[in-house]
């Protein structure tokens, strides 16, 4: 018996495979990276956040990190467009590639405060 498989390069196939393409350039696993959305969003909480570190005195402390989320999260409750396309880009599994493009230190820190609420409310 032989399988034949039109599969990406790194997958574990058991048995004879036929492997057909040109798997030329750099792997990716940053879902979203390119797409413009991602990058949108990625821009939208660089504003917010530039809006919001400044004004903490220590925004590296525990203290600092989660007035800033607090803040951000108040934020983004007031634009339920961002606050929908956030979800999205979360289930989209869009998240790292927000944390690479964003340019603020502290967009990490928000979002994973945000996932964390995310999972914690009550699936319906």
């Amino acid at each position: 018996m032989t399988f034949n498989f039109n599969a990406p390069v790194g997958q574990v196939i058991a048995g004879d495979q036929t492997v057909t393409g040109d798997n030329i350039g750099t792997q990716n696993n940053y879902y979203g990276i390119d797409d413009p959305n991602t990058q949108q969003l990625a821009k939208e909480l660089d504003e917010i956040l530039q809006g919001i570190v400044p004004q903490i005195s220590d925004p590296t402390s525990e203290a600092g990190k989660e007035i800033i989320t607090a803040a951000a999260l108040e934020e983004i409750e007031n634009k339920p467009t961002l606050k929908d396309r956030l979800v999205a880009a979360f289930k989209a599994g869009a998240f790292e590639a927000i944390k690479k493009i964003a340019k603020n230190d502290f967009v990490e820190v928000f979002l994973t405060a945000f996932k964390a609420g995310l999972e914690a409310k009550p699936k319906k």
